[in-house]
């Protein structure tokens, strides 16, 4: 690739974005403290390209029409072909070229499209941090703010290891260990008191 040599600062122009996603990446390093930088920065950005291809053109969905499209689709549980999938976010107003990127990062079966998952990668993609995804866990998926302990654990677990290489069956089980067990149910404030999850949501 040729690249223009630079003999003066006028021919120095800097990205509009760079410094946000330079601070975004830097505050995930420091939060994070990877013992293999390299690999976990071949990751994050890997992820946040693949979630830009996803939107660049349209817009990220609202956690009103995923709301809608999982309440629509049969709620959890529900399992459906690409094809009805599509159909629901088009209802929704969710652009084409999100649903298609989602189906590629989930790696579903066009026959056989697992609601939650899907519209759980939807709302993964299009926040910044695992803080918000879990916020908006609750306001899609839950009617009153709480959701079983197991559910939530379900649904976070689909970030690994791929999306997030931190949620780990380990992880997993240190944040069950920490919620109600018998299928009890859990809210965001709850979460936010679990030791294991203070440091990913930043509370600590």
């Amino acid at each position: 690739m040729d690249v223009e040599p630079i003999f003066c600062a006028e021919q120095i122009v800097i990205p509009h974005n760079l410094a946000d996603i330079l601070k975004a990446y830097t505050k995930e390093v420091i939060r994070r403290q990877p013992t293999d930088i390299i690999a976990f920065s071949a990751k994050y950005f890997t992820n946040l390209a693949n979630v830009a291809s996803g939107v660049s053109n349209s817009s990220a969905p609202a956690k009103e029409q995923l709301r809608q499209v999982y309440t629509r689709g049969g709620s959890g549980g529900a399992t459906l072909t690409e094809s009805q999938v599509t159909g629901l976010c088009q209802q929704a107003g969710i652009a084409d070229a999100v649903v298609a990127k989602v189906m590629e990062v989930g790696a579903f079966d066009p026959a056989s499209v697992d609601l939650s998952k899907f519209v759980f990668l939807c709302l993964a993609m299009s926040c910044e941090d695992f803080n918000r995804v879990c916020m908006g866990v609750f306001d899609v998926f839950s009617d009153n703010g709480s959701l079983p302990a197991g559910d939530f654990l379900a649904l976070i677990a689909h970030l690994g290891p791929d999306m997030d290489p931190e949620v780990t069956p380990a992880f997993l089980d240190a944040v069950a260990a920490e919620l109600p067990e018998g299928g009890g149910a859990v809210t965001y404030m709850e979460l936010c008191e679990a030791a294991s999850l203070k440091p990913k949501l930043g509370l600590s």
